[in-house]
């Protein structure tokens, strides 16, 4: 597993409809779940588009309202700085993940929070 060198490349982040709020994504949408053990999924755009992570998302039978952002530099600033890394998957080459596991549960609330806001800044990337 290889930390992401590139600190501007975006990472694309599928935000589930149960997610939305208003405009845009809860903080839940940048929060990993239990069963993501402490890992925020995301894909490369050195690898693949929006547009072809979205397809390649519901091609799995999963649901998505849209593509987020965000880079690994926003990932790692303070509050909380945490590393972005590549993790292909057998079904997702491009699969990728922000590791929040060395946070507390209150550490995770702040810092999506704060995800949430840089990926609202730089708006839906799709579609």
């Amino acid at each position: 597993m290889n930390k992401i060198d590139d600190q501007d490349e975006v990472q694309f982040r599928q935000v589930n409809p149960c997610w939305m709020e208003g405009d845009g994504p809860s903080r839940l949408a940048f929060i990993p779940t239990k069963k993501d053990e402490g890992k925020l999924s995301l894909d490369r755009s050195a690898t693949t588009t929006a547009k072809d992570s979205l397809d390649d998302f519901k091609s799995l039978g999963l649901n998505s309202a849209g593509v987020y952002g965000l880079t690994p530099h926003e990932v790692s600033e303070e509050p909380y700085p945490v590393d972005c890394f590549e993790s292909p998957l057998d079904n997702n080459p491009h699969h990728s993940h922000a590791d929040f596991e060395s946070l507390s549960n209150g550490q995770k609330k702040t810092k999506s929070q704060e995800l949430r806001r840089k990926a609202l800044a730089r708006g839906k990337l799709h579609p």
